[in-house]
């Protein structure tokens, strides 16, 4: 509805094969979507993939299940941090 380009499933531009939920080109910004949160393997591999995007200081906004129920108020001023207005 924001008319955002993004696209979905992205390649992180690093050797190993990682991919972000969502990729915003215009604040160069990946978007995680943690829905997991109770189960072990998930928690562990969203620890390496949080590592990941410090590591290579990649923009990150990152969603839960909390966020989702507000997306229209909250997703926005999150892209703002980084340059990008939804409205």
């Amino acid at each position: 509805m924001a008319e955002i380009v993004h696209a979905y499933e992205r390649k992180l531009p690093i050797e190993k094969n990682v991919y972000s939920d969502f990729y915003i080109p215009t604040g160069k910004v990946y978007i995680e979507y943690w829905g997991y949160e109770n189960k072990k393997q998930y928690l562990e591999r969203k620890k390496i993939k949080q590592d990941l995007y410090n590591k290579y200081d990649f923009n990150l906004i990152e969603l839960e299940d909390k966020d989702v129920l507000n997306l229209n108020d909250v997703l926005p001023r999150m892209l703002l941090k980084h340059g990008v207005q939804a409205y």
